[in-house]
């Protein structure tokens, strides 16, 4: 099985080339805001949208009159990909069973006085390659990379951004997964919340760094310094520069802290079983924490990263209780959010709360797995089992269509 993943480089254009990328991710954001609005047009007339064939034979069409003579100047590939895009956001904010929202005009560079436009550009006929030490791309020639890892396959698409005062490309390659294990020896579930970023039931704790916490002093005094300043002046354009690289820092190391988390999840665990959290709803309560956390990244990171590695991962629903339930007996209580621990009243059990949940979530996501067929709980006689440790569950997977006797040959 094959995945695709992102890669991010850095780049460092010359002046000339800046400014071509510049006008490109311009170029990409009229190109949105124009289809959308005859999209717009088309649907107060007849009640039917354009979708991705027919905003390209418009785009192959405009590029024949005087005032689009931009749109020629654009990478075509990279103006099919604008089309590609919002085919799918009008699809996902036209459905019912989506819960996105109707697309909405990109703002321009006088509002929001950044250059933070992207594109995309694909790879045709090897237009994309990396060649001594600089990525070549179309009608901007080849820009130097910091390549500070080799490349897995051949490169599929790359995305130009600037972000946080770099220029950064994202290179989508094709990944082959290992070989799905026939014989699980190890599962984990994964509690997230807010004092720790992960509690896991084998006994792994990982700390939240809490970066934005860390940087709020210099934030703040950042921010004042900005609000001193005339709007669009040069030395607005020096603070506001200033916090954006800080605001950059630090989502680098959050993206940092949950790749490295994510990583030792996957090593540590062939099954990993996460909640599915409302992210979205939480951030209404206490967005600063929530984001500060990253709850939702480390379980989507950890998702690409065990199936990597031949595992399986699995999030329970929503509204299973997990929470205050006994990790003995299965008791169920209610906490307030300042109840760390609890004694349960039908047991006597002393336990901690987050402890308790990644036990709870744990044995439901293991409930689940054997539910649908996807695991097979190995008994006691198995020749493997006997083995290893009796506290030790071994799980054989069961959608190989193997039958016992088969199962039992290719764990032995």
């Amino acid at each position: 099985m094959k995945k695709t993943l992102r890669y991010n480089f850095r780049l460092k254009p010359n002046p000339q080339q800046e400014l071509k990328l510049i006008e490109f991710g311009s170029y990409a954001r009229g190109l949105w805001n124009f289809l959308l609005s005859e999209n717009q047009r088309q649907y107060e007339a007849d009640k039917t949208f354009s979708f991705y064939n027919e905003m390209a034979s418009k785009i192959k069409a405009i590029k024949k009159l005087p005032e689009f003579s931009w749109v020629k100047a654009f990478d075509s590939g990279a103006a099919q990909q604008v089309a590609r895009d919002l085919d799918t956001a009008l699809r996902n904010g036209t459905s019912k069973k989506s819960h996105q929202y109707f697309p909405k005009f990109k703002v321009s560079y006088r509002v929001k006085k950044q250059h933070n436009d992207s594109y995309r550009s694909v790879n045709n006929n090897n237009c994309i390659r990396i060649e001594n030490g600089a990525i070549t791309l179309p009608k901007v020639g080849a820009v130097p990379i910091v390549l500070h890892r080799n490349l897995v396959s051949s490169i599929k698409t790359a995305t130009v951004q600037y972000r946080h005062g770099k220029w950064e490309v994202s290179l989508t390659q094709e990944v082959v997964c290992d070989e799905a294990k026939r014989l699980l020896k190890s599962i984990a579930g994964y509690d997230i919340n807010s004092k720790q970023t992960i509690v896991g039931s084998n006994g792994l704790t990982v700390d939240n760094p809490k970066y934005l916490k860390q940087a709020k002093q210099k934030l703040t005094r950042l921010q004042r310094q900005l609000s001193r300043k005339k709007k669009g002046s040069a030395r607005w354009n020096k603070a506001k520069s200033r916090l954006n690289s800080l605001h950059g820092s630090i989502a680098r190391k959050r993206m940092d802290f949950a790749h490295k988390t994510a990583h030792r999840i996957a090593n540590e665990s062939d099954i990993a079983v996460f909640e599915d959290l409302n992210v979205a709803g939480m951030q209404k309560f206490n967005g600063r924490m929530v984001a500060d956390n990253i709850m939702g990244l480390i379980s989507d990171l950890t998702k690409y990263k065990v199936e990597l590695r031949g595992g399986v991962h699995h999030e329970i629903g929503r509204f299973e209780r997990t929470t205050g339930v006994c990790s003995h007996c299965g008791q169920h209580h209610k906490l307030a959010l300042k109840d760390r621990d609890f004694t349960c009243v039908s047991c006597g059990t002393f336990s901690d709360r987050d402890y308790s949940s990644a036990i709870a979530v744990q044995r439901l996501g293991e409930s689940d797995l054997m539910a649908n067929g996807t695991v097979v709980r190995l008994t006691s006689s198995t020749s493997t089992q006997q083995k290893l440790d009796v506290k030790t569950k071994v799980f054989a997977l069961a959608k190989l269509s193997l039958g016992s006797e088969e199962i039992e040959k290719a764990v032995a």
